[in-house]
């Protein structure tokens, strides 16, 4: 019952996701309410494999809401943020099952997401950082359809 509540939860939230990636007058893109594509994890490309559901993705929300998915399963969770710091709080996941491949990249970045302590944004550019300054998500700011 719990699961289905998540993913009940995912549809809701994603159904608010803004048709484009949010930009402020400057034209980079916002921390909320943007859809953040997984580019890399821990320095790694993070293409679109074979077996995989969807893009890996989060969408980060002002209620301090995240939801996303690690390419086979969807996420949620709640975070802190403030100027440069992030902290993710702890992150519900589906429990699919997807190629062996698919399965071990979806598990790495929900782990990278926990060890994330700050972040910056680079032109259309979210990276974040684990507590030593080492960078261990970057993701692109994506136009939706």
């Amino acid at each position: 019952m719990l699961r289905y509540l998540f993913v009940l939860l995912f549809a809701v939230l994603t159904a608010c996701a803004p048709r484009y990636a949010s930009q402020s007058d400057s034209g980079t893109p916002k921390l909320f309410r943007t859809w953040w594509r997984v580019e890399q994890i821990e320095g790694e490309k993070a293409e679109f494999i074979r077996g995989q559901r969807r893009d890996m993705h989060i969408i980060l929300y002002s209620s301090k809401k995240m939801v996303g998915s690690g390419g086979c399963n969807q996420i949620n969770g709640s975070f802190k943020q403030s100027p440069g710091f992030i902290r993710f709080g702890p992150i519900a996941s589906t429990k699919m099952m997807c190629q062996s491949g698919v399965m071990a990249r979806d598990r790495a970045f929900v782990k990278a997401l926990r060890k994330s302590r700050s972040y910056r944004i680079n032109g259309p550019h979210l990276k974040l950082y684990d507590q030593s300054g080492h960078e261990v998500l970057r993701f692109m700011a994506v136009k939706q359809r």
